[in-house]
């Protein structure tokens, strides 16, 4: 048996320097990359010693090679490229400016190297069809001599000198523009014409003025056309060269970079030096509040209102245009200094503040508030809190003292009980903590479902976007959640259990954690609490949790003769709107007011949203509790209603219609499926835990249909229950 990681990784381990046994290329220990930073103890070692001799062994990257470099590595992937690399890097002449040490396995080959701890591992790509170069930093590996390559069959090679034998510190060194002028010059299109060493006069006249725009010195632009050049070249690119050097620093190529510089700076000291504010929401994402819009209005930096804020800025400032580049760059630099300089806000989307006073951005250009307190409204401008306006945001209009909610009851043609849920929800979304009564409109076609949702939109948060499709994904709904402070969600017309969870989250603010897009193991956590409202025909939302949360509110067909365009409809309610607010803020006012005298309600899930409704019913001229008791009311039918549809509450009513059922979870599986006929039961669990589960999640639902699950215990045979059904005269509950 061949001894590679046992006899040369404790060699490794004396110099001070980290090796894990590798399987082929893969590392066999689980989390090594942290190793990095507590090396191996000897407990490790022993294992590793006794399990993987026979195994490769692997170098990490970006350990300590001296007090101020780590040991790095260049991994050139293409053979045409190596000449390059230790011409660049001082290792093919004569004098070397420092010490060969690397390895080679199936292709080119890996060169250590030394590099500050801020230079960062990446791929240096290849144009025109060339391989790439890997720069190998912290967290990552490389496989050592004498392993054995896994697809060749053959043993790694030293190149130059062994790593165990020179002096780290003679290690060539290389810094992030080296690698930035790397990127440029094996990415242009005319290093692979300087490659093959035919036609090279035109392409290396544009390939100089590339280099020297990217800021290479004289040296490096001739280590760079040395080490392209094929070997046994014999034409007269490297005699001309100092001449298209030369020439391209006459003709200010080099100078583009420099003015470039200039001209970022000069960006960023302008804007720092404006009434601008830079601030961050604590979540990694940075805002600007901008002098033409008050100090209330957030602005992303780098959004599109911030840079053309900056143009214009730079323009009246440097009376001059200014090119992208120099625009993108100042403004990376200022969401840097945002994120890490300067202090964490909150940013609330349309409504801030909590139980004790409410701030509502009516989406004025000079950042105008509703300022709601116990005391009643007022309009205003404050600086304490920061709201961001998303994509399609739109103004509220000031809103009018006298109006009356009747109004809108009257322009929408609502029954009392049906107006007294839409009031409570307007309420409710109004709350700007949370939690939140989702709304549950339904009706036929041509009932106003939509237009009703669509007034809702324009009362709490107008935008371009009215109405929204219900998202397939909880991550696009949370996305969605950011971006909007009310979501109206239009013609429903179904919800999958992980929808129906999602949506019950959003409500209560729970949130959900999902993986970043570009990484396989780093979580993003994305928690709101929003206000919604859904609508459809009926039949899209059936999980008792989401129905338990709900304001059902059931629309009845428009007549015809009844019937108005919209636009005429809308044009009478943009009248109605301003007292139709005042109104509305004067509720909320009651509910600061009233909150902590009133108690909750406990005939509701959502107490607390019920607690806030409550406290504002003094202002709604209801008696107290009419609106808990609608809520309570339209809760009830919604659920019993849609229980009675489920198959296993059908199954379950007809088996215990003349007696309870009791026995245990299979026993009651057994009753309830045929497994012959098991294809055509649908909506019925498949398996005893299915059923069992259902049970559980759907049994204070059931009870409010009349059927009645107890749990009674487990043993050895598994979980026992009982079910039984009320009369069916029994008669709805009192509220």
């Amino acid at each position: 048996m061949t001894d590679i990681f046992g006899s040369i990784g404790p060699e490794f381990r004396q110099r001070g320097l980290t090796t894990i046994p590798v399987d082929g290329k893969a590392a066999i220990p689980t989390g090594w990359p942290g190793w990095l930073g507590s090396p191996p103890s000897e407990q490790n070692w022993a294992e590793w010693i006794e399990r993987c001799r026979a195994k490769n062994v692997g170098l990490l990257t970006g350990q300590e090679a001296t007090s101020d470099f780590l040991l790095d590595a260049l991994d050139v992937d293409e053979d045409r490229l190596l000449k390059m690399v230790l011409h660049f890097l001082g290792l093919n002449r004569a004098e070397r400016r420092a010490v060969l040490s690397g390895k080679r396995g199936k292709k080119g080959a890996t060169i250590f190297v030394r590099a500050k701890k801020s230079v960062k591992s990446t791929t240096i790509k290849g144009g025109g069809g060339l391989g790439n170069i890997d720069f190998l930093a912290a967290g990552k590996m490389t496989v050592m001599p004498p392993s054995i390559h896994p697809e060749t069959g053959k043993r790694y090679e030293v190149y130059g000198k062994s790593l165990l034998e020179v002096d780290l510190a003679d290690l060539p060194e290389i810094t992030e523009q080296q690698i930035k002028l790397l990127k440029t010059a094996i990415g242009s299109e005319y290093a692979i014409v300087i490659i093959s060493g035919k036609s090279t006069h035109d392409a290396g006249v544009a390939f100089t003025a590339v280099l020297v725009r990217a800021g290479a010195t004289d040296d490096e632009i001739t280590d760079i056309f040395t080490g392209l050049l094929p070997d046994g070249y014999h034409g007269d690119t490297l005699k001309e060269l100092p001449g298209w050097i030369k020439s391209a620093r006459d003709k200010g190529f080099e100078a583009e970079t420099e003015q470039s510089n200039s001209l970022t700076a000069a960006l960023v000291t302008l804007a720092l030096n404006s009434p601008m504010v830079l601030f961050n929401d604590g979540d990694g994402t940075a805002f600007a509040s901008l002098p033409h819009l008050g100090q209330s209005v957030a602005i992303r930096v780098g959004s599109s209102p911030f840079s053309l804020w900056l143009r214009h800025l730079a323009h009246k400032a440097l009376e001059r245009p200014v090119s992208g580049g120099p625009l993108r760059e100042a403004a990376s630099t200022l969401e840097a200094i945002a994120l890490f300089d300067r202090e964490a806000q909150p940013v609330h989307a349309r409504i801030a503040g909590n139980r004790k006073g409410v701030l509502i951005d009516l989406g004025t250009p000079d950042g105008s508030l509703v300022d709601i307190d116990p005391n009643g409204w007022q309009v205003g401008q404050r600086a304490s809190h920061k709201f961001v306006r998303g994509a399609g945001f739109e103004a509220l209009p000031i809103p009018q003292r006298g109006g009356d909610l009747l109004a809108l009851q009257v322009f929408l043609a609502l029954d009392d009980h049906n107006y007294r849920l839409l009031i409570a929800f307007l309420i409710n979304a109004l709350n700007p903590e949370g939690p939140y009564f989702i709304l549950l409109v339904e009706g036929e076609q041509g009932s106003g479902k939509s237009f009703v949702c669509e007034i809702i939109k324009r009362i709490v948060d107008p935008n371009k976007a009215m109405r929204l499709r219900l998202p397939d994904k909880p991550q696009d709904l949370m996305i969605q959640a950011k971006e909007y402070r009310l979501l109206i969600f239009d013609n429903a017309s179904g919800m999958k259990a992980e929808m129906s969870d999602a949506l019950c989250a959003l409500a209560t603010g729970a949130g959900i954690a999902v993986r970043k897009l570009y990484s396989d193991g780093d979580l993003y956590v994305m928690s709101y609490c929003r206000p919604f409202a859904v609508n459809g025909i009926s039949g899209y939302a059936n999980r008792p949790d989401l129905m338990e949360r709900a304001i059902p509110i059931k629309l009845s067909p428009m007549s015809e003769r009844g019937r108005r365009t919209e636009a005429e409809l809308l044009a009478e309610f943009d009248k109605l709107l301003p007292g139709i607010l005042g109104a509305l803020y004067d509720a909320v006012s009651y509910a600061i007011r009233n909150y902590d005298t009133v108690d909750p309600p406990r005939n509701l899930r959502m107490a607390d949203a019920a607690r806030w409704i409550a406290a504002a019913e003094v202002g709604l001229d209801e008696k107290p509790g009419a609106v808990i008791e609608a809520i309570a009311q339209a809760q009830h039918e919604f659920v019993v209603e849609r229980v009675q549809d489920d198959p296993l509450f059908m199954k379950l009513r007809a088996l215990t219609r003349r007696a309870p059922f009791e026995g245990y979870i299979g026993d009651l599986f057994a009753e309830l499926v045929d497994n012959q006929n098991r294809a055509f039961e649908k909506g019925l669990p498949q398996t005893p835990s299915n059923l069992s589960n259902q049970l559980a999640r759907m049994k204070p639902a059931m009870a409010k249909a009349g059927v009645t699950v107890e749990f009674l215990g487990k043993d050895r045979r598994g979980k026992k229950i009982r079910i039984s059904s009320a009369p069916d005269d029994s008669g709805p509950p009192k509220f």
